[in-house]
């Protein structure tokens, strides 16, 4: 317990430090993604999410190779300042609508984000005792989760302000001026984070040139570890599911059912709120070496929720939006369950020295499956009318959970083979 307490206030500065980062990219993101589908641009969500999650493939094994090389603290105040000219370049396009500018500003986030997390992520761990591991994960993700319902309720928000006449709409040059301040702010909490008195430095493992074939060869490689594989995969399915359900969430609520930008964006809200909830409940009722038992009946009430709201947006009943409301909250609830046993495993899981390398593959995986997620997305957008897309997604999701039922059978069996024969 004294452990615990000695790595809290450095937690809180990075918890801060993360929720900031995370507010305004979710921010950024919901508030150019609205007017690009008010604009009638509705496509521009696909290649968005595919310039964002580009980076992380092209880069991940150098963000992993940095943050097992340098002390965390100096890769993440270096990566705020990336944030900040980020910032810029996003609130120049946001002002004058230079589709341009912004989608340069969303790559550029990406790879700010590609080297933060296996830095903040590998310090977890340093912090804490392995017991404590899942809790810390639970309580960031629900300030980062915050931090994300927070950033897209307050971008459709803010877009719908007229508090003074301007010559620029006063929502666009709102936003602009709240993605400048909190990049600013974020900046300073970083300098809080505690830098940790063991250093990586002494760790002399080779720069990976080959870049994305490295990366491609760490999570190949994973295969020598079923339970790891099994988590990477599975962290990869929920970003790849839940990235396309809120595309699909935004067209569905402006094109389809005719809402205003904030209605909008309180959809997806309710989607991230039962993250948080999930969350919660997944630090009570797993741990680091009990979780696997909870990913099929997770996925499939992922699935169950997401069709449930596709039957909801294609009816014309009393009270539609409080129904959506409610099965998007539930479609959260399950995610969070889904997604929190795979965040702590990928922490606890490898040696200390291979933490950051474990994260960067991990996140390699994860934004390969939103860069198939923003292509699969302009297909569905091309095909189906939203609500339609949503009884596809949901359909995955059930189908998805048969796929983590027989993986975690096949996955635990081995590794008590492993143990087994290691102990002999």
């Amino acid at each position: 317990m004294e452990e615990v307490l000695e790595g809290r206030s450095s937690f809180f500065a990075m918890a801060g430090t993360y929720f900031l980062g995370v507010f305004n990219d979710n921010f950024f993101k919901q508030a150019a993604l609205l007017l690009a589908v008010t604009a009638g641009l509705s496509g521009l969500q696909g290649k968005a999410t595919m310039l964002f999650s580009l980076p992380f493939i092209l880069f991940s094994a150098y963000a992993g190779w940095f943050a097992d090389r340098f002390p965390k603290r100096q890769v993440i105040i270096w990566v705020k300042i990336l944030e900040v000219v980020a910032m810029m370049m996003g609130a120049y396009g946001i002002l004058t609508l230079s589709w341009q500018w912004i989608l340069a500003m969303i790559s550029l986030m990406g790879l700010q984000s590609t080297f933060f997390g296996p830095a903040l992520n590998g310090s977890i761990p340093e912090l804490y005792p392995a017991w404590y591991i899942t809790k810390a994960n639970a309580f960031l993700k629900l300030a980062t989760t915050s931090a994300i319902l927070l950033g897209m309720a307050a971008a459709g928000i803010a877009l719908d302000q007229r508090w003074m006449h301007t010559e620029i709409p006063f929502g666009r040059v709102l936003v602009a001026s709240i993605v400048l301040l909190v990049s600013l702010a974020g900046l300073i909490t970083a300098f809080g984070i505690k830098k940790n008195e063991f250093s990586s430095t002494t760790i002399k493992a080779p720069f990976p040139w080959s870049g994305p074939l490295a990366s491609l060869r760490d999570s190949i490689h994973l295969y020598r570890d079923p339970l790891l594989l099994l988590a990477v995969i599975g962290d990869a399915f929920f970003y790849f599911f839940s990235l396309i359900a809120v595309m699909v969430i935004n067209t569905m609520g402006i094109s389809e059912l005719h809402m205003s930008t904030t209605a909008t964006s309180l959809l997806a809200v309710a989607l991230m709120v039962g993250v948080c909830g999930g969350s919660l409940i997944a630090a009570r009722i797993t741990t680091p070496k009990r979780w696997t038992y909870v990913l099929a009946p997770s996925s499939f009430g992922m699935g169950i929720f997401l069709f449930g709201t596709g039957v909801v947006a294609g009816l014309d009943v009393n009270s539609q939006w409080l129904l959506l409301l409610l099965f998007l909250t539930g479609t959260g609830i399950c995610g969070g369950i889904f997604l929190i046993p795979f965040t702590a495993f990928i922490q606890v899981r490898p040696k200390s020295h291979q933490k950051g390398k474990v994260i960067s593959a991990a996140n390699f995986c994860a934004f390969s499956g939103m860069l198939v997620a923003g292509q699969v997305f302009s297909i569905l957008d091309g095909c189906f009318i939203p609500s339609s897309s949503m009884l596809v997604l949901g359909s995955l999701g059930m189908g998805a959970a048969i796929f983590f039922y027989v993986g975690a059978i096949i996955a635990n069996r081995y590794d008590k083979n492993l143990q087994h024969i290691e102990t002999a």
